[in-house]
């Protein structure tokens, strides 16, 4: 007798929604632009930030605040190793003809560094490492297996057992963990500057940026795309690109099939002293914690007591049961924060690809063929970070020439995800559990 299966297809793949907004009375927008970039994330900053020192005068539409969206509702780490999807993503790179996916993730990495020396203000980047407490025996075995297989694609990763740990993080119980997994160059900052000061940036290179108006869709005559049409107007375009995150299926919604919309909670606590000497995750990397340099700890994760665990789900209300979970972990593992008091508690969407790998290039049509002048970044899968500085320059340098010179965009296709439906890969964590490596 064959089990039923956990989920139903159309959890993995909900009606599309438009992101909910409060329209801006007096916003202004022009009637035409030389590129239009929607979403004013990390995704559309980084972009909108390349275009305009290419030469191009973006116009950045955004239906909300800067970073109101993912960008402001995640810890501010960034990993190069992007976690248990490592191994499958890799795999696509290199079926694409690229050596790895790190040849991505760590230029992002090295991109955000020299962002912070260039940015007015800088980025609060910190580039001290990441721990990722391995909880038991079985982890360990599979921490250990997946240290290997980043190893050898050129990442600083190596399994630590509990007196080295003690060494490099002595606020951790370590006879909570069985070890941990050290990646020496991984990095943390503020995502928020990061945002803004992309923006402000773009702006002073001839951008502009326009909130409180929403993108209701996109203009395509014969055969190409003319512009969009907002709440507050259209605006004639040659150019647009969708940095839309989780709303992208409203927009196109021939990848919703591919593209799934999950609920992912964050808690802040109040300023306490100095602490925690690194960023850590745990449970196959769906917990994850830091320290800011102002002295809160943000904590976010433990999907798996959500409804649903927030698959499928565009709601952004808070759970009340997940935040106890979240501050009883960390008491747990850092027992001098076991008093720390949480004052807020957030939720925001993050946009999970089927595939795991994002979809970063010229936006496809019902067809899968690209649309002239349509261009698409989305499917981040948790890991905006480590993509966002890289896939921003590669997007505007195959805006403004033709095509992407640092690095190919080939392994990021998203006409990959049309027409098809691709069973998600990325559950494993969601349901503790692990897959073959």
């Amino acid at each position: 007798m064959t089990a039923a299966p956990l989920f139903a297809p159309s959890v993995f793949a909900p009606p599309p929604e438009p992101v909910i907004f409060t329209p801006d009375p007096v916003a202004i927008l022009p009637a035409t632009a030389e590129v239009v970039v929607v979403g004013a994330g990390m995704m559309g900053a980084s972009a909108a930030y390349h275009l305009a020192r290419s030469g191009m005068r973006p116009l950045v539409i955004e239906a909300n605040a800067p970073a109101s969206g993912a960008s402001g509702r995640l810890a501010g780490m960034a990993l190069a190793g992007l976690g248990g999807h490592f191994p499958r993503v890799t795999r696509l790179v290199q079926e694409t003809g690229g050596r790895s996916i790190l040849d991505y993730t760590m230029r992002s990495l090295d991109l955000l560094e020299e962002l912070d020396g260039a940015l007015a203000g800088g980025v609060a980047w910190d580039r001290i490492g990441s721990l990722d407490l391995l909880a038991t025996e079985a982890d360990a075995v599979h921490g250990s297996r997946m240290a290997e297989l980043q190893a050898a694609e050129g990442l600083d990763v190596r399994v630590i057992g509990r007196d080295e740990l003690h060494e490099l993080a002595p606020e951790v119980d370590a006879s909570q963990v069985h070890s941990a997994k050290w990646t020496a160059r991984d990095g943390q900052l503020h995502p928020i500057k990061l945002v803004y000061a992309l923006l402000e940036a773009a702006r002073a290179s001839g951008a502009t940026v326009v909130t409180g108006v929403r993108v209701e869709r996109l203009l395509v005559r014969s055969g190409r795309i003319a512009g969009v049409t907002t709440s507050h107007g259209d605006v004639a375009a040659g150019a647009v690109l969708l940095a839309t995150n989780a709303w992208s299926p409203w927009l196109v919604p021939h990848i919703s099939a591919n593209l799934t919309p999950i609920r992912e909670h964050v808690c802040v606590t109040e300023p306490i002293p100095p602490l925690l000497t690194r960023a850590f995750e745990t449970n196959l990397c769906n917990e994850y914690w830091r320290q800011l340099r102002t002295g809160e700890l943000l904590i976010g994760g433990y999907t798996q007591i959500d409804d649903g665990m927030g698959i499928g789900s565009y709601s952004q209300a808070v759970r009340p049961q997940v935040p106890p979970s979240l501050a009883a972990l960390l008491g747990r593992i850092h027992p001098a924060a076991r008093d720390a008091r949480i004052v807020r508690c957030w939720a925001g969407l993050l946009d999970f690809a089927s595939l795991e790998i994002p979809m970063m290039g010229r936006l496809p049509a019902e067809d899968g063929t690209p649309i002239p002048g349509g261009y698409l970044a989305c499917g981040l899968t948790g890991h905006g970070l480590p993509y966002a500085p890289i896939m921003g320059q590669l997007l505007a340098e195959l805006i403004a020439d033709g095509e992407a010179r640092t690095l190919p965009l080939a392994p990021f296709d998203p006409a990959r995800y049309v027409g098809v439906h691709h069973e998600p890969t990325w559950l494993e964590p969601f349901l503790g559990t692990r897959s073959e490596i």
